[in-house]
């Protein structure tokens, strides 16, 4: 994994987060999955990554939190998990991970999937490499833990 195609995952994420919510989010110290494995919060979304690069990029988050988003998102209160709560989620990961394929466009041919999304840790179909090692790194808002970010590039 090369710091340099790891990095603006990264920072295009904690950049969408803020201008999305307002929430300036603190990193804690990264850590690495067991090969196959993904940090999965209550909900959890997914690109994959395809050409010069390839690889996945995900975000975990508790349900509380992903309401608590959600609510700030759309403008409305959400009671409980539904079908927006996980859109909203799932286009967080799209917005960020577009931005950060900007990066590359200039050295690389990248092409980034729609978002696969899931709730309560069941895809809704197989990712397409299951191999693959993630960097987490979990972030938390105001002492709350909020997001994990799982990045894994080959």
């Amino acid at each position: 994994m090369v710091k340099e195609n790891v990095y603006p995952f990264i920072v295009e994420f904690e950049s969408a987060v803020l201008n999305i919510s307002g929430w300036k989010l603190t990193a804690g110290r990264p850590y690495v999955t067991e090969i196959g494995a993904l940090d999965q919060g209550d909900v959890t979304s997914i690109v994959e990554i395809s050409g010069d690069i390839q690889g996945a990029v995900a975000i975990s988050i508790n349900e509380g939190s992903a309401i608590e988003f959600a609510d700030i998102v759309t403008g409305t209160t959400h009671d409980r998990m539904d079908n927006e709560v996980e859109e909203v989620i799932a286009e967080l990961v799209n917005i960020f991970a577009g931005q950060a394929k900007k990066h590359f466009e200039k050295v690389a041919a990248v092409s980034i999937s729609l978002p696969i999304s899931m709730h309560n840790r069941e895809f809704s179909r197989p990712l397409s490499d299951n191999n693959l090692r993630y960097i987490c790194i979990p972030y938390q808002f105001n002492g709350e833990s909020k997001f994990v970010l799982s990045i894994a590039i080959k």
